[in-house]
Order: C-alpha cells, then structure tokens, then sequence
C-alpha cells in the first residue's frame, strides 16, 4: 500500500501537538540511547538552521514516519542534513531519496551561486543504499573519487576509516533499533552498497554513523538523472 505525504516547512506551517506527539512515538521505536524529547530538541528545535523542510508518512491516518531536512550557513556554504524514522514494517530507504534529493535541488535552484552539500550521519546501511545507488555523485563510495580533505571539512572531529583511509566515520551515541532478522539482513546481503557500507562501517549498530557527504549543483542534477532514466 502506497504512502499518503504531508509537507511542511516550519517558517510557513510546522507541526501540530498530534503530530509530535505521533513522532515520538517513531523516534523510541527507531532509536535507542537517545529519549525522544532529547532527538526532538536536537533536531528539530535547535538554533543554527535557517530552515527545516519536513515530510510525513501516513498509513491511513496513522504517522508512520517523517523525513526531517534542516538547511544552515556554514562558511559560506549551505549545509543541508537530513533525519529519517519509521515503524519497522515501513522502513525501506526509498521512501525519504525522492523527497531528500527533490527538496536539495529546489534549495539549489534558488540559490545556484552558493555551494551547497548534503552532509551528515548516517546509521542505516538501508538508506545510504537508497541514496548511493540513485544519486550520481556521493562520498564515500567505491566508484566515486573523493576531493582532498573534504571530510576533513565537515567531519573534522570524525574518525578515520581503516578500509579507504578517509575520515567518514562519527560517533554519535544513538543506533537504530534493528532487530536480529534485520541486521542478520544486512550482514548476509549481496548488494554492492550494503557491503560497501558494512565494511567501511562495521559498528553501525552500536552507536557508530558512516558520515556522507552529496554535493548539489548542475553536474550532480545530470548525473542523477541519467542515473534513474539508465535503472528503468
């Protein structure tokens, strides 16, 4: 059954007590180390964005999921990150890609002077496959070539990944609530990106986040597009 969407943006419409209330729900099933009143806090009330894009996933008229975007000024550049929760049964990373990279380009549409990357986190091995295997260009990935010291640029206090010597690796406390047939999943899969992701990451379940980093600009846009007409 197809997901019915609910967009927001919060300096137009933000969300209503239901629909937070409905949200924590997601976070203490999707997380665990972190209470839900600490990740709303963090990610959807801290001061630094100049705008945070949302999207809600219903089943019916229950929420079960959203795709938190956050965009922020740093150094010149636009930073956007991105936070993704849904209940078990409807997790599959495809749901928050065409909403995550649609919501990037307007973002760069805009503003096409400006660089613009998509940085953070990442915790799902499920969903940087959704992205890596759709987007044209992303780091780390196996066939992408990656720019000096650009993690060093936004992942500075990151680890340095034994596997490709790069500093893509983050501590960030909370894991994603897996269960055991899920990560055995993962760990018996033969997609190029899960086990791309597992070797370069091979804690992501214990607090662990493989950070990626997209730029957004005209060559990306072609590349991505050439990327979804060459899969059909």
């Amino acid at each position: 059954m197809e997901l019915q969407i609910k967009d927001l943006t919060q300096s137009r419409q933000w969300l209503s007590d239901s629909e937070r209330a409905a949200i924590s729900e997601i976070i203490k099933l999707s997380f665990s180390n972190i209470s839900p009143d600490a990740y709303l806090a963090k990610y959807f009330d801290g001061t630094g964005t100049f705008q945070r894009k949302l999207r809600l996933y219903f089943d019916g008229v229950k929420l079960v999921g959203y795709c938190l975007l956050t965009f922020s000024h740093e150094s010149r550049t636009i930073v956007i990150r991105a936070s993704a929760g849904f209940f078990p049964e409807h997790r599959k990373g495809g749901n928050t890609f065409k909403f995550s990279i649609s919501e990037s380009f307007k973002c760069w549409l805009r503003r096409p002077w400006r660089k613009i990357y998509y940085a953070d986190s990442m915790l799902s091995p499920a969903m940087y496959r959704a992205i890596a295997k759709n987007i044209g260009i992303i780091w780390p990935h196996p066939n992408h070539p990656v720019p000096d010291n650009i993690f060093q640029k936004f992942n500075s206090n990151g680890e340095v990944s034994s596997k490709v010597g790069l500093r893509c690796l983050i501590h960030v406390g909370r894991a994603s609530n897996y269960s055991e047939s899920e990560l055995e999943g993962f760990k018996s899969s033969d997609k190029l990106e899960i086990q791309y992701y597992r070797s370069l990451n091979p804690d992501f379940n214990n607090g662990v986040a493989l950070f990626v980093i997209i730029p957004i600009h005209f060559r990306q846009f072609i590349k991505t597009v050439f990327n979804k007409f060459s899969a059909r």
